[in-house]
């Protein structure tokens, strides 16, 4: 196989990838974003007008699955390259590309692309259980990728591992203590305080590992 063919099969699994995200990506900013008649808009004459075409009760939800979703799309993309492209415009370029290896990514990247879309439908505050267990289970199938490439010799960051571990452990508690130690009326009220525990954590959290990796995910 030419270092052409190989480029391009590793290519079309980014285009797989970047297309599910994307698609994800629309449908997090459709179901945040109020749908209007033309006939009964209003004119955009003050400040607090501007904004009313969004969903106050799905804006959080929306910053984490933004700031959530870039991590993983330059992380991935990053790895891609220098796994599969990088090796080929070496003086030694190599001769073929392990199937098995090249199909776990592309399967894996997929269903972490598919659940993207599933946290694109669950960013209503209301929700925010689902949201954010969809969240765990997302970490635990990077977790679980990045386990089976350390172990077949891949450089994945470490950092990938404790961050989807830590991740997992903190989202799981909050979740667990609104679901068990937390009384109120469920189904019609909203538990204000482990919402706004898990969003802060969230925000805060993605924000500063995105800094930490950003020598990674941009070089």
């Amino acid at each position: 196989m030419t270092s052409e063919a190989m480029q391009q099969i590793v290519e079309n699994i980014q285009s797989i990838y970047t297309i599910v995200l994307a698609l994800a990506i629309a449908e997090a900013f459709n179901q945040a974003v109020k749908k209007t008649a033309p006939e009964h808009e209003k004119h955009a004459t003050t400040l607090r007008s501007w904004f009313e075409c969004v969903h106050p009760s799905r804006f959080i939800s929306l910053i984490v699955f933004l700031l959530l979703a870039v991590p993983f799309f330059q992380g991935n993309q990053k790895y891609l390259y220098l796994q599969y492209i990088a090796p080929l415009h070496e003086p030694n370029p190599p001769k073929s590309i392990s199937a098995f290896w090249l199909n776990l990514d592309c399967l894996t990247f997929s269903l972490e692309a598919g659940l993207f879309f599933v946290l694109s439908r669950s960013l209503s505050a209301c929700r925010w259980q689902q949201f954010y267990a969809t969240v765990v289970v997302l970490m635990g199938v990077d977790a679980a990728w990045s386990l089976a490439e350390r172990r077949h010799g891949t450089p994945v960051p470490a950092e990938w591992l404790w961050f989807d571990f830590g991740a997992m452990a903190v989202l799981t508690a909050i979740i667990a203590a609104d679901w068990f130690f937390v009384r109120y009326e469920r189904g019609t009220k909203l538990n204000v305080y482990c919402y706004a525990a898990v969003s802060l954590v969230a925000i805060v959290s993605l924000v500063w590992g995105y800094f930490y990796e950003f020598d990674y995910l941009i070089e």
